[in-house]
């Protein structure tokens, strides 16, 4: 089993709360307790090395203080795993949280990945040491970093990483002929590439096990959702990358789509009547303003046409830094290619409602009105590299018979 996939795989198995109550020491379930232990330690091994090949690659060197804590913290969890009576294993568990909480501090501010694998075996330590009101705190911190570390690492998957490599890359002349060089651009661009794969998968494994945890405790998160990760085309042939990869968020039911810190609830699609002519040259100026601001050019006059509006509301459990650019987008978008055209025959929907969930910040609003083209399904994108979707498809049926697609 690779690192960081042990919790996520058997919560999925058994279900959360069973995986809660083993790791706190049910008596009933002393046999999945094992096999979960059995399986961190064995899902470990690896993790160190994996994470001083990403330092190297990415310039983000472990510290030796980092490295020395997360080693022995992990070796009092194999110790505490094979204790004979529960106070040595007491004793172990709680070695092995200090020894985590040591790698937290210790950690790279510059890696927010080093700081979400110690806070996650803090969260561990906690719950075996039958301390679950010390978890929701490292989980928040857990997600806080791994979703930093994701959101820095993403843009990266692709084009940019070549950018980054002749950036780095001197000019020299043993590099020879301009072939040459770009050779070389290629080779470092895909040894980037390859590190922010990796910061990529443990980031979204560090989330998945973070959710696990988090509804085993009975935290309420919504409905369960479907996280891929779009990988750009060329990438499994080692070809030079020309976009960037995606994280897809997707309902399983309908509701708020929950992933790490962000939440994206979808409003309602609602037709909206013809507005007359406001009474007041006021409300007049009022109306326009907000058709200027929500509507394209053509539609911009003193009373609303028909049409339809939605609001979208972003939400984060801490205020996010660096800023998040933020837009809504009717129908199934990637990025800026529509994947969907939300009438057959019909050009794509223009005009995008968009904003940033600044620094400082935890929640946005995106209103979208739109006169003509009625659709219930939405995306939300987030720097072109977090792609939220609305629900399924479904028939809407409007005042008059009329029904749109």
């Amino acid at each position: 089993m690779e690192p960081l996939t042990a919790i996520a795989t058997i919560a999925a198995k058994y279900g959360a709360s069973q995986l809660i109550r083993a790791l706190t020491g049910n008596d009933e379930l002393s046999g999945l307790a094992s096999e979960l232990l059995g399986e961190l330690v064995a899902s470990e091994d690896r993790l160190s090395e994996q994470m001083a090949g990403i330092g190297r690659q990415l310039d983000e060197l472990l510290d030796q203080r980092y490295t020395v804590a997360l080693g022995a913290g992990q070796r009092a969890l194999r110790d505490a795993s094979t204790a004979p009576e529960p106070r040595s294993r007491a004793a172990e568990l709680a070695r092995a949280r200090d020894l985590f909480r040591e790698a937290a501090a210790a950690a790279s501010a510059k890696s927010p990945l080093q700081i979400a694998v110690a806070e996650r075996y803090v969260a561990l330590c906690s719950l075996s040491a039958g301390r679950p009101d010390a978890v929701p705190a490292a989980l928040d911190t857990l997600n806080e970093a791994a979703f930093r570390a994701l959101t820095e690492a993403l843009p990266l998957f692709g084009p940019k990483a070549y950018e980054k490599a002749r950036a780095q890359l001197p000019r020299s002349s043993r590099l020879g002929l301009r072939g040459r060089r770009e050779e070389r651009i290629d080779e470092l661009g895909s040894d980037l590439v390859d590190a922010v794969d990796d910061v990529v998968d443990l980031a979204l494994n560090l989330l998945a096990e973070s959710e696990a945890l988090a509804r085993g405790l009975g935290q309420d998160l919504g409905p369960e959702t479907d996280v891929d990760l779009l990988l750009p085309a060329g990438y499994e042939d080692d070809e030079r990358l020309a976009s960037t990869a995606q994280v897809v968020v997707r309902p399983i039911e309908p509701g708020p789509l929950r992933f790490g810190p962000l939440t994206v609830d979808f409003g309602d699609l609602r037709p909206v009547p013809g507005q007359p002519q406001p009474p007041s040259a006021a409300s007049a100026a009022v109306v326009a303003a907000k058709l200027a601001h929500d509507s394209p050019p053509e539609y911009a006059a003193t009373a609303r046409p028909p049409g339809f509006e939605v609001e979208v509301l972003v939400r984060s459990d801490f205020p996010v830094s660096p800023s998040l650019i933020v837009s809504l987008r009717p129908g199934l978008v990637l990025a800026d290619e529509v994947l969907l055209e939300v009438m057959p025959g019909q050009p794509a929907f223009t005009g995008v409602a968009s904003g940033m969930l600044a620094a400082r910040m935890q929640e946005i609003r995106l209103p979208y009105f739109h006169p003509d083209r009625f659709v219930n399904e939405w995306t939300v994108n987030i720097n072109n590299v977090l792609i939220f979707q609305s629900s399924d498809r479904q028939l809407l049926e409007l005042e008059g018979g009329a029904r749109f697609l």
